[in-house]
């Protein structure tokens, strides 16, 4: 999609608030009430999307009015904060470094992560792509026609009671499967698909259907087999056995997951580095945060190695 549409979104949901700027010099994007959310605050929120996910994520009117009302509702609710002075609390300010440094943190990593060396992706796909040729097959497919009789109208004596004779009438004469797909069946794409569905692979069907039609032999018809749907009489129409994926098949779908293998790997050993330094912190230290959050009663139990009651 264009991302001129994000733009006209943008436009549609604000088309009241006239270009002003907040008081720190930002841009309004949105304003309600006292919520505030300014073109550099959004930006930032974006920032937090992957880059090559952003315009997926962004790109309907939707998905961006939801996530600029959930900022406008944040924005709001830090200005009844202010205003009642709670952001001056000494746990709020502590608070508040706590969440500064998660930020940090997180979008430290992650900038940690790009600024490595790139791998050769492709090279790194075409190795695997040869060690593990077991997962490079197409599945089995099959193609297939059914004709349902539902119980929905009908009850299921009867409905069995149709099927089986149309299944005695297919028996008698196969060729008459499809004219009597057009006369009897209750399946609804029947009208357009005349009772054929081609490229099914196990799992795409009810679970009973789906094991009736893959344990038919090519041109076999089953009996009446009953689902939720009512009674199928299927036709196995043409067997499609695995085949084998070339690597230009696979290529992109295998660069993008060493990518992110890459960049995983960079990010556990970064990780694995810091974990492996030596925590100071001395068991007055422990004890002091102990008292402060469970008071004196629970520092010598913890202390000592034991689970707070």
């Amino acid at each position: 999609m264009n991302p001129v549409f994000i733009i006209f979104g943008l436009i549609f949901f604000s088309m009241s608030i006239q270009a002003t700027e907040s008081p720190d010099g930002s841009e309004i994007l949105a304003k309600r009430g006292d919520g505030i959310v300014t073109q550099a605050m959004f930006t930032a929120q974006a920032e937090k999307i992957p880059a090559k996910s952003r315009l997926g994520a962004l790109r309907h009117r939707g998905r961006l009015q939801e996530v600029i009302n959930t900022m406008l509702i944040r924005s709001q609710l830090a200005a009844d904060a202010r205003k009642a002075g709670f952001q001056n609390e000494q746990i709020m300010i502590d608070r508040m470094q706590l969440a500064a440094e998660a930020e940090l943190a997180s979008a430290w990593i992650e900038h940690y992560v790009e600024i490595q060396p790139e791998g050769d992706y492709e090279q790194l796909a075409f190795e695997y792509y040869q060690l593990h040729q077991e997962e490079m097959l197409t599945p089995v497919k099959i193609d297939v026609s059914h004709i349902l009789i539902s119980m929905k109208e009908r009850s299921q004596e009867d409905a069995l009671e149709l099927a089986t004779s149309l299944y005695q009438q297919i028996e008698g004469d196969p060729s008459k499967f499809d004219e009597l797909v057009s006369e009897y069946s209750d399946d609804p794409s029947a009208v357009s698909n005349g009772g054929h569905f081609y490229d099914v692979e196990r799992g795409d069907m009810v679970e009973a259907f789906d094991k009736a039609s893959f344990d038919l032999q090519e041109a076999e018809i089953s009996s009446p087999v009953k689902s939720i749907f009512g009674y199928h009489i299927i036709r196995l129409d043409a067997h499609k056995p695995a085949g084998k994926l070339s690597f230009d098949d696979v290529k992109q779908r295998l660069m993008d997951k060493q990518r992110k293998n890459h960049g995983d790997r960079i990010k556990q050993d970064y990780m694995a580095g810091l974990s492996s330094l030596e925590v100071e912190m001395s068991e007055d230290q422990l004890a002091e945060m102990i008292k402060r959050l469970f008071g004196e009663d629970y520092v010598d139990p913890y202390t000592s190695g034991e689970d707070l009651q």
